[in-house]
């Protein structure tokens, strides 16, 4: 083999990677460059240097035909390891998150022996659910010894797989650029592929090539194997004056000594495109793959297709390029239709046939509409672009008129706008609902629209589409559920929970009758969702519970409705904590069983939550983290507008009023792109960093919408029983009196309607004792309080009661109430109301400080959160961050960002040094 010239600097970069690998230290390296360029060679020499340090590699190569078949380029690649091989096609019924998590543990137990290099060449091509893995898992494995290098070519044309490239750079993945070789290294190469100095001549005909080491290479051995080369003592020139271009000369020339055979075998083998098996050519050749033995020994020979495995490939795509290009396109489009069908019979992917059916240009007939259905079947749950891209290029082949194509828009519309594609969605379902005939298929193509944007957030969008749909007389009753349930949660959101109510009911009713589960289910939901808001716990919790046993019986499609999710945050409501933990579990069970990906951030949501509601708020802070760079991942970032609004909360309790804006800020840009968003999510969040700033009269217009509902409304306050006290804070700053009386008739609404909640009566005697600055009633909020575990209400209760009692003139009780809100402040982390607490002790005479809690920018063991903590034991015992997610009731993704935390806190890169570290700290105590 040649040896590797011009890349010296690179190759030491990525030698060092290596030993750091070796070290226990994850990296990333994207390696570009333009086709021939040398990417190939380096990624070999680097992967021969890896085997021989004890590192394992995986290796593989995309080919433009993975794009369409999803995980074909990963599993692919890591085929070789241990467990990759469990894997199956049927796994794609899964979610893309769960068994992306599933790939990361099996390369995490992998690495525990031994480090891993994965090495990837021509990742632009790679299929949708690969790029996404990519996304996944390299920040995930950071710590870990694996060190991933990717290859790619530069294109104008964007893609998921270019997209994840970029995205890892901007995240920290290293970029090596290869430009053409310089001079000197030219002339390396030539000396090292002619066994000679190259004189000028050679030098002057080398630079056509333009730097391009295999274009140059392919050349040289063209001119010499054509008696165009002269050596003599030690030094090559050219003769002859009739020089051919490079690199099409090269190609011919290699073809030109082959039997007809192997040329029609190597047409076909650029038809089909990826690695290709004996069988497959053999048919397409309608040849007995006996038979083509000779012939593809003799392609092999002559230096065209290499073995690789059990298949074959061409030694470089470029070749394989210049054959396909030269194929007239008739004969081209032929080829195409016959591997369409020969793929499929051995055993290939749908989408492999999908797409030779495409190149084909042949009109879709039933049997190519059979395939397409059968490919999307199998794309749509994990790769959702990929599947809306077949349907979108196979339409183009299907007429106007075919009965299948109605529903074939409509799938293409829904996965379309799940894929971050609304704008297409709504042109493409617009445009077709003025070609289709048929109610039914009309109801079909809104309720697709409907479906898809409500999942993105675009709910004024979807108001239109049910309303349309609805409004057909002859809307088929199943349909019909389904759209009641659907508009049932755009009335909630609108602020219409009555009429919601109302719509929901109706949609269980006419799910019964009609069989269709998922529609009680979501009605159910629904119905629950409307009881919090008006503040009925109870009855949330019956309407919940009802929607689990529903699913639970009947299965199948009513589970994809997460009723556990909706009973779980009832249950947090009701201040059952304990039972909200294990509803929060068993629905995350039931995401990786039913593959709904989507509902992935509103999971970390409702459980960032309850840890919020339970004073936590540096898990909180990690489950909504989680949960934006799982809607980030997603292309979902409409799901991500209630979790940032968390996270400027959480911020601003931390006091960190820098990180608060810029959380606000991302979700305010995300809600004028018209994404939809429920108030008490992101106004309140808004409200309290206003407030923070002092800005009391610009806090209460942010809350007039949330204050015009009350007292109906009391969804705020069963989320922070404590905000009516603020609001009413609030009030009183800007003389708005009737404001505060209305937040304490809201409060006492809520108390009434949930005599057993304890949080509820809180909140009515803590807002009207502090409006009406009665002792009693705030000694009541306390002892309310305490019984909750809701440590953050339950400072703020007993910080105004020392207010209060102070005032009374019982100073001795009021310090000691403000110091054991000072304590709880610390053991939540609320920087901000801890700071006021101690000016409020200062002013009593108290001068002691209390240490705030160390958050996020602390560092030692002493800094590392009880969750972290728990999260550091585990990892350092060897358990992936699957395992750990099992053990502690989390999402791996939950881990990953304890982790992370974790590791900028003990400032360690991996997770063999956090090993050592704990061991270290263990011994020393």
């Amino acid at each position: 083999m040649t040896p590797l010239v011009g890349r010296e600097s690179a190759l030491a970069d990525l030698r060092r990677a290596l030993s750091n690998t070796v070290a226990g230290s994850g990296r990333c390296v994207v390696i570009e460059g333009s086709a021939g360029i040398g990417k190939s060679r380096l990624l070999e020499v680097v992967s021969s240097d890896a085997a021989g340090q004890g590192i394992s590699v995986a290796f593989g190569r995309a080919t433009e035909l993975d794009k369409g078949a999803p995980l074909t380029t990963l599993r692919a690649l890591l085929t070789g390891l241990p467990g990759l091989e469990r894997i199956a096609m049927h796994d794609l019924e899964r979610n893309a998150l769960g068994l992306v998590d599933r790939v990361g543990e099996l390369i995490e137990k992998h690495v525990r022996d031994r480090p891993l290099l994965i090495g990837l060449d021509d990742a632009h091509c790679s299929d949708e659910l690969t790029a996404f893995a990519l996304r996944i898992l390299v920040p995930a494995l950071s710590t870990s010894p694996v060190l991933w290098l990717l290859a790619r070519r530069p294109a104008p044309v964007r893609g998921y797989a270019q997209d994840a490239l970029d995205w890892l750079i901007s995240e920290g993945a290293q970029r090596h650029h290869l430009g053409p070789l310089c001079c000197n290294a030219v002339a390396d190469l030539c000396a090292n592929v002619l066994g000679a100095h190259p004189d000028a001549k050679v030098l002057a005909l080398a630079a056509r090539a333009e730097g391009n080491p295999f274009l140059l290479e392919e050349l040289l051995i063209t001119l010499r194997d054509t008696g165009q080369l002269l050596t003599a003592e030690g030094t090559a020139t050219v003769v002859g004056n009739e020089l051919t271009p490079p690199f099409l000369s090269a190609v011919d020339h290699r073809l030109r000594d082959l039997s007809s055979e192997a040329r029609r075998l190597l047409d076909a083998g650029a038809v089909l495109g990826r690695p290709f098996t004996v069988h497959e050519v053999a048919a397409l050749l309608c040849r007995s793959a006996t038979e083509l033995l000779p012939v593809i020994s003799e392609a092999v020979d002559a230096g065209i297709l290499v073995g690789n495995g059990s298949e074959l490939t061409f030694r470089h795509d470029l070749i394989r390029e210049a054959l396909y290009n030269r194929l007239p396109g008739p004969v081209r489009m032929a080829l195409h239709r016959e591997a369409a069908f020969i793929v499929l019979g051995e055993g290939r992917s749908p989408a492999d046939a999908v797409e030779h059916l495409v190149r084909s240009g042949h009109k879709g007939d039933a049997q190519a509409v059979l395939i397409l259905r059968q490919a999307v079947r199998e794309v749509a749950p994990t790769s959702p672009n990929t599947a809306a891209d077949l349907i979108l290029r196979m339409l183009d082949l299907i007429d106007e008129q075919h009965a299948s194509r109605p529903q074939l828009v409509g799938d293409a519309v829904r996965l379309l706008a799940l894929a971050g594609r609304a704008a297409e969605a709504i042109r493409l379902g617009e445009s077709s609902l003025r070609t289709v005939e048929r109610t039914e298929d009309k109801v079909s193509l809104l309720l697709g629209l409907s479906e898809a944007l409500y999942a993105t957030g675009r709910n004024s969008s979807v108001v239109e589409y049910t309303s349309r749909a609805l409004a057909r007389a002859r809307t088929p009753s199943r349909a019909r559920a389904e759209l009641l349930a659907m508009q049932a949660y755009l009335l909630i959101d609108s602020g219409d929970p009555r009429s919601a109510d109302a719509v929901a009911a109706e949609a269980v009713a006419i799910g019964v009758q009609a069989g269709e589960y998922a529609a009680v289910v979501c009605g159910n939901n629904a119905r629950s969702v409307v009881a919090r808001v008006h503040g009925q716990l109870d009855v949330a919790l019956t309407y919940a519970r009802e929607a689990v046993r529903v699913a639970d019986k009947v299965g199948g499609s009513s589970r994809s409705r997460h009723p556990r999710l909706w009973l779980a945050v009832a249950l947090t409501a009701s201040d059952r904590f304990e039972e909200a933990e294990a509803g929060f579990a068993r629905d995350h069970q039931d995401t990786e069983a039913a593959g709904t990906a989507l509902s992935q951030p509103h999971w970390h949501y409702y459980r960032a939550e309850l840890r919020l509601a339970q004073g936590r708020l540096d898990d909180a802070a990690v489950e909504a983290e989680a949960g934006v760079f799982v809607a980030e991942q997603l292309r979902a970032q409409p799901l991500a507008v209630p979790l940032l609004a968390m996270l400027g909360l959480i911020s601003v309790y931390r006091d960190d009023m820098t990180m608060a804006r810029s959380y606000l800020k991302q979700a305010d840009g995300l809600v004028d792109e018209g994404v939809s968003v429920v108030p008490e999510d992101l106004a309140w969040a808004a409200a309290c960093f206003q407030d923070a700033a002092g800005h009391q009269e610009a806090a209460l217009e942010i809350l007039d919408e949330l204050s015009e509902a009350l007292p109906e409304r009391l969804l705020l306050f069963t989320r922070h029983p404590a905000a009516g006290a603020r609001l009413i804070r609030m009030a009183q700053q800007t003389g708005d009196h009737a404001r505060a009386e209305l937040v304490v008739r809201a409060t006492r609404k809520l108390a009434e309607r949930n005599p057993e909640v304890a949080s509820a009566a809180g909140a009515a005697a803590h807002a009207e004792g502090v409006l009406r600055n009665d002792i009693g009633l705030l000694r009541a909020a306390v002892g309310a309080y305490r019984a909750t575990g809701r440590q953050l209400s339950l400072a703020e209760g007993l910080e105004d009661l020392a207010h209060a009692e102070d005032a009374a003139g019982h100073r001795a009780t009021a310090v000691g109430l403000m110091q054991e809100a000072a304590q709880y402040f610390t053991a939540c982390g609320a920087k901000r109301d801890l700071a006021r607490v101690q000016k409020a002790l200062r002013r009593l005479g108290v001068r002691r400080r209390i240490a705030a809690k160390p958050v996020k920018g602390g560092s030692g063991w002493n800094s590392l959160t009880q969750s972290e903590l728990r999260v550091v034991r585990l990892v350092a015992e060897g358990f992936t961050n699957r395992e750990v997610a099992g053990k502690l009731f989390l999402s791996p993704h939950t881990v990953d960002s304890h982790l992370r935390h974790s590791f900028a806190k003990l400032g360690v890169t991996s997770r063999v040094e956090l090993t050592r570290k704990a061991m270290s700290h263990d011994e020393s105590r």
